[in-house]
């Protein structure tokens, strides 16, 4: 039992050593209600410029709902399923890319004992989101995609985002800032000292063609600008 034990122990442990040897991307949770605030505000927002014609936002939701019409949301490092539950919850169809298998597979156990609906409106999938084919085919028809990286790793998510993502999705990222490119703008922060230090740390070639439309709580949600 003891030797067992041991086994258990080390086979869900070791992918977490294994991955800082693959990617400086760490595991951290991001608090659910967060995420919950600010699909909703995307959903809001989505609803509103899809008629224009004053939609309240009581109706967001049913909008979302509708056959045909449901926003698809991605989640780069989805962890252990937070996110993705929590946008499936909400009516969103949800894609979660997870490299470390420990913890792709608790996700999925969560996801398994999940409401039917949940399951429904969820997939989660294994690999490496600069890697991975279907993460590349998911981001393409993205309404929204999520991540919580690292400094270090931002320009190079930001490249993933601005080359596979359509104008008009959005960016979710929780506490680390996303660069922007030169001509990029915020309309979410009055700190304009911070915007213009995070343009300037962004490359011609490495940042999102962006306007910075949420900023709280840490939480920021980016829009690509439309052609």
């Amino acid at each position: 039992m003891i030797g067992g034990a041991f086994v258990g122990i080390m086979a869900l442990t070791t992918p977490f050593v294994a991955m800082q040897l693959r990617s400086s991307l760490p595991y951290m949770a991001t608090p659910r209600d967060k995420v919950e605030r600010a699909l909703k505000f995307i959903s809001q927002r989505t609803a509103a410029a899809s008629n224009k014609n004053s939609l309240k936002s009581s109706l967001a939701q049913q909008l979302i709902k509708k056959k045909g019409n449901q926003l698809k949301f991605v989640d780069l490092g989805s962890g252990d399923g937070t996110a993705i539950l929590a946008a499936a919850s909400l009516g969103w169809n949800a894609t979660g890319l997870e490299l470390n298998p420990t913890l792709w597979f608790i996700s999925s156990l969560r996801r398994l004992f999940s409401h039917r609906t949940i399951r429904t409106n969820s997939q989660l999938v294994m690999g490496d989101m600069f890697q991975n084919e279907t993460a590349k085919n998911r981001l393409r028809v993205a309404n929204c995609v999520m991540i919580f990286g690292v400094r270090p790793l931002m320009p190079k998510i930001a490249d993933l985002v601005q080359r596979e993502c359509h104008p008009g999705c959005f960016l979710m990222s929780y506490r680390f800032r996303v660069p922007l490119l030169a001509n990029a703008t915020s309309h979410a922060t009055k700190n304009a000292d911070e915007i213009r230090d995070n343009v300037a740390k962004a490359s011609s070639s490495s940042g999102i063609d962006a306007t910075v439309i949420y900023d709280k709580e840490d939480m920021r949600i980016y829009e690509l600008k439309r052609q």
